[in-house]
């Protein structure tokens, strides 16, 4: 199965933001609030709360900084 050149920039920004707010939640839960008995709970909470909000950010802005990375390059921006 393929993937479309079209969902590449949501897919990276999906696996990303997964990436992104799984360990960022966990680190800073576990040295904010340590390993206490309702630590996965709140993890799983963070970490959803999280991607919520880090996604639908990816896929806004990493294609903004991809076309000025291209272009401080000198390649052409699609």
């Amino acid at each position: 199965m393929a993937l479309s050149p079209k969902l590449i920039g949501p897919a990276i920004a999906l696996i990303t933001g997964l990436i992104t707010s799984t360990s960022m939640s966990f680190v800073g839960l576990a040295m904010n609030y340590g390993f206490q008995p309702d630590f996965a709970m709140r993890w799983l909470r963070a970490a959803i709360t999280s991607y919520v909000v880090v996604v639908p950010m990816l896929v806004i802005v990493v294609p903004r900084i991809q076309r000025f990375v291209m272009r401080q390059a000198g390649l052409p921006a699609r």
